[in-house]
């Protein structure tokens, strides 16, 4: 950026931010075939209220469906404490052979729900980003920087947090297939 003052000083300012990659991406992974029988990860970062009843919902659909569900409380990002979850994204990755990340309904959120479903699509699993209607573009700018840009994201209506148990049961019945589906998967 570069501006002119009154004595026609030219001032240039570098750029905040990192310079964007191109729109080439990794290939996206799907499971091509019946959820029974697979690990299916569903991660949550404890904070959201509206995520983890729909992922308590989903636990049970999956194992309805013959699937079973591993569920992952990611932690801190910096410190011990990242260095803990660090190891437990990776961990959860490898025992996994698909999964949601989520939920992206603030900023720090969405970039972290972003990086832990990269994670699993880096290893050729199949993954979702479960994302609110007012985080997308910024779920889909993390997605591009870190190389995924084609990452499959189920995009949730938004606000969440607000809403009344009952109307949350019915999101999550609403949207599970839609989830499976992007997974490649079957019921």
């Amino acid at each position: 950026m570069t501006a002119v003052d009154a004595d026609r000083t030219v001032w240039r300012f570098p750029r905040p931010t990192a310079a964007p990659r191109g729109d080439t991406a990794a290939p996206t992974a799907t499971l091509d075939g019946p959820i029974a029988g697979r690990r299916i990860g569903l991660r949550h970062e404890g904070s959201w209220r509206s995520w983890l009843l729909i992922v308590d919902d989903w636990v049970g659909r999956l194992r309805a469906h013959g699937a079973e569900p591993v569920v992952l409380q990611a932690g801190g990002r910096v410190g011990i404490d990242g260095v803990r979850t660090h190891h437990d994204i990776t961990v959860w990755a490898d025992e996994v052979e698909a999964g949601i990340s989520g939920l992206g309904t603030c900023g720090s959120c969405t970039s972290n729900s972003v990086r832990d479903a990269v994670t699993l699509e880096a290893l050729g699993k199949p993954a979702v980003v479960a994302v609110c209607g007012e985080f997308l573009q910024h779920a889909r700018n993390m997605a591009r920087y870190l190389g995924h840009a084609d990452l499959k994201i189920l995009e949730l209506p938004y606000p969440l947090e607000a809403r009344p148990a009952d109307e949350l049961r019915e999101i999550a019945e609403a949207y599970y297939p839609r989830f499976v589906d992007l997974l490649g998967g079957r019921r």
